[in-house]
């Protein structure tokens, strides 16, 4: 009588732990200006739906200049406290002008596994600031 019971009990429908898949991480401005401890925003969204994803821990986070072929050299980047609902605010030296890669580990709420998110960012130099037009010189 008992093993029926088990059987039962295994063919009840089970609650299913969604995929890393499900997650995508863009970012908000891909284009920034370079120099020192540079604002980083990334948005969460779940996959399926496009909702904010709230609630993921953020690890390890690093930047790099991967996506233009550079290996090697990366910075480390640093979590800040964001106010936007499924958004993550990081700082980051970016020194030189070309696409970045953020790259960090994500720990989600429900999630056995922690997922490798990598965003990338483009970089640009300042703009110079105008100058007044200089007056002519009399002689």
């Amino acid at each position: 009588m008992r093993s029926w019971w088990l059987v039962g009990l295994a063919m009840l429908p089970t609650a299913s732990l969604a995929a890393p898949t499900d997650y995508r991480f863009e970012a908000v401005t891909d284009t920034v200006v370079r120099g020192a401890g540079v604002p980083l925003r990334v948005r969460a969204l779940y996959s399926a739906n496009g909702q904010p994803a709230p609630s993921i821990e953020v690890r390890d986070a690093r930047v790099d200049r991967s996506p233009d072929g550079q290996v090697g050299g990366s910075h480390p980047a640093f979590f800040t406290p964001s106010l936007d609902y499924g958004v993550y605010g990081f700082r980051a030296d970016l020194p030189v002008d070309g696409r970045w890669a953020l790259t960090f580990t994500a720990r989600i709420p429900g999630e056995p596994q922690p997922v490798t998110a990598s965003v990338v960012f483009t970089v640009v130099g300042r703009l110079p600031a105008p100058t007044a037009p200089t007056a002519p010189t009399r002689r």
